[in-house]
């Protein structure tokens, strides 16, 4: 059987929704097609196999109509219905729904009313001074466009998604700047940055503050602003020097700025979701609080009409857990706001009791030295490692099937020791284990003799070449490599590098199953252009059972601490406790819980 391509059929089904948005369908319906699209996007199974059993409706969040479409498309390679709606529309319509404050009903206008079809027509439009003649535009509304269009075009040509780790250090000095603003009482980053996407599009900013003005004017001095594309009453958006990358920062009065913050934390499914219930329960939710819908509005929505401000009841909203203990939850944590069955843990008060942390760590695992590719000494390293209150580092080098990485032979790891020997017994209140990231070969085999790995106290396999093969002799490489008993953890596993390569093709639950039986830890490397392993599969571990580690992939002084942010992220995302965590542990704990012989 040909492989299924899951991109394309998500493709497809984030396609449907923007067509049927376009059309004007209702939110639930639309947001079905993106659900849909997440499942597929981050499932494991094969596709293909799955339509064949026609198991597909036992994916949470892919029904009987949507899964009809999923199969049609995998058995046909088209979708009748999407196919249908694109001849509604010019081809490049979709192209609109990219420019920053033009939604779905703006852009259902512009074409029904001026046949925009495309960035080119809408550009057209605004320079003819067309829009702003039309009825819930205006002049302000078409600079707004002409700057968007600006916008949407760089980010056609650099890509439109950046790594979280180029982002979140200028998102977080934008934050400081905010801070610092006068008046402002309260200040945090939102959207997918706060939420630590491993890829992002823009940063949000939300603050409180009684004159918000005097906080913009601030906010558009920034030293690396290059320009200022919006400024409203609650709204600023400007685009800096670095990365081309567009910041919104919002400032509302601070009785608001909870419901705010949640609201443009995102993401919009969780958020579409928590609306549903609030409602079902006779409140609103919105960026503007949390409001109990009074009597007289309930019998006018009855009748269809208009409800009015009047006949609403504002509560009050100080914490986002105020908002989650309204509707009988659990509070949500920011890194879990996807939609992924984290509102129903909510519900049942189900969720993990706390989220692991980067002071639950007793130790840096994964690091390496001026030995092979590092750019730092080994006791640098172990002095840095100390400086930030860790009891112990593991030395893993590169093995010596990496010669471009400057791996080590047998000789110069044996010879490593001596210097982890001296180190040891120097060095008060950190420990180096000795350790090596040993390249799994093709055929999955680690590339130094068992008698040299037996004597390592930490053996992280992981692939760095080879990635050309399929999904069959990837899987069957790694699951050989387990059959060594002197691995003890699978290195960075999917071997993504962020935009820049896919994941390896693997069989993931197959391949986690083995882990299982066979003691192996999962590693989740905070390399920023790595974030590897990716959510859904550090819940899959978990689920069976799996230990994780969570680890630096350190190259530097400075990688021990900036990466592990971007590491523990990863591993909350994936629902990771304390418990969870192997380098949670003492050394000497965390050394025999890796040993399997």
């Amino acid at each position: 059987m040909t492989p299924v391509d899951k991109s394309a059929v998500v493709k497809a089904l984030r396609e449907m929704s923007s067509y049927l948005q376009l059309r004007g369908e209702n939110m639930f319906k639309t947001r079905a097609y993106d659900v849909a699209a997440d499942r597929i996007a981050g499932l494991s199974d094969d596709l293909g196999q799955l339509v064949a059993e026609g198991k597909l409706t036992s994916l949470p969040g892919i029904g009987e109509s949507i899964g009809q479409k999923i199969s049609e498309y995998v058995t046909t390679g088209h979708l009748s219905a999407l196919e249908d709606l694109k001849k509604e529309y010019p081809p490049r319509i979709l192209e609109l729904l990219e420019v920053q404050d033009l939604g779905p009903k703006k852009a259902k206008a512009l074409f029904e009313q001026l046949g925009v079809g495309s960035l080119d027509d809408l550009e057209k439009a605004c320079q003819k001074q067309q829009v702003r003649a039309l009825k819930g535009f205006g002049l302000k509304t078409e600079e707004k466009l002409l700057a968007g269009i600006a916008l949407a075009r760089r980010q056609q040509s650099a890509g439109s998604r950046k790594r979280l780790g180029d982002v979140l250090p200028i998102a977080t000095e934008l934050l400081a700047w905010v801070q610092a603003a006068p008046g402002v009482k309260r200040a945090s980053l939102g959207g997918s940055v706060r939420r630590m996407k491993e890829t992002v599009a823009d940063a949000d900013i939300i603050a409180s503050a009684p004159d918000a003005a005097k906080v913009f004017a601030h906010f558009e001095r920034h030293p690396k602003v290059a320009a200022v594309i919006a400024s409203g009453e609650s709204k600023s958006s400007i685009r800096l020097t670095e990365l081309d990358l567009q910041v919104d920062l919002r400032v509302l009065p601070d009785e608001d700025f909870a419901s705010a913050l949640h609201h443009f934390t995102g993401s919009k499914a969780h958020h579409i979701h928590l609306r549903s219930l609030a409602q079902e329960r006779g409140y609103t939710i919105s960026e503007w609080g949390v409001h109990r819908l009074g009597a007289a509005a309930g019998a006018k929505q009855e009748k269809g009409t208009a409800r009015h401000e009047a006949a609403e009841e504002k509560l009050p909203i100080k914490e986002e857990k105020d908002l989650y203990a309204l509707l009988d939850m659990e509070y949500v944590p920011p890194e879990l706001r996807e939609d992924w069955g984290e509102i129903e843990a909510a519900q049942k008060h189900q969720l993990p009791r706390r989220l692991v942390t980067a002071e639950d760590l007793a130790g840096n695992v994964h690091a390496h030295s001026t030995w092979s590719d590092g750019r730092d000494s080994l006791e640098a390293m172990a002095r840095a490692a100390k400086a930030l209150g860790l009891e112990y580092l593991t030395v893993t080098e590169h093995s010596q099937t990496s010669g471009y990485a400057g791996g080590l032979s047998v000789e110069r790891l044996k010879a490593q020791w001596e210097e982890i020997d001296r180190l040891n017994e120097t060095l008060k209140g950190i420990t180096l284990l000795k350790g090596v990231e040993s390249d799994l070969l093709e055929d999955g085999s680690l590339d130094y003799p068992d008698s040299v790995l037996a004597q390592l106290d930490v053996v992280i396999g992981s692939i760095h070449q080879r990635y050309s093969q399929d999904e069959d002799a990837m899987t069957r490489r790694v699951l050989n490599a387990f059959d060594n008993p002197h691995l003890h953890i699978w290195g960075h596993p999917t071997g993504r590098l962020l935009l820049k390569r896919e994941p390896a093709p693997l069989r993931m639950e197959e391949i986690l199953d083995k882990a299982a039986k066979k003691g192996i830890a999962i590693e989740v490397n905070g390399c920023p252009e790595r974030m590897d392993l990716a959510p859904e599969y550090v819940r899959q571990a978990l689920q069976r059972g799996l230990k994780l580690v969570i680890s630096t992939d350190a190259h530097s002084v400075g990688e021990l601490a900036t990466h592990l942010p971007f590491a523990v992220a990863a591993a909350r995302r994936g629902w990771a406790t304390k418990a969870d965590v192997l380098n949670a542990l003492p050394a000497r704990d965390f050394v025999k819980r890796l040993q399997r012989v």
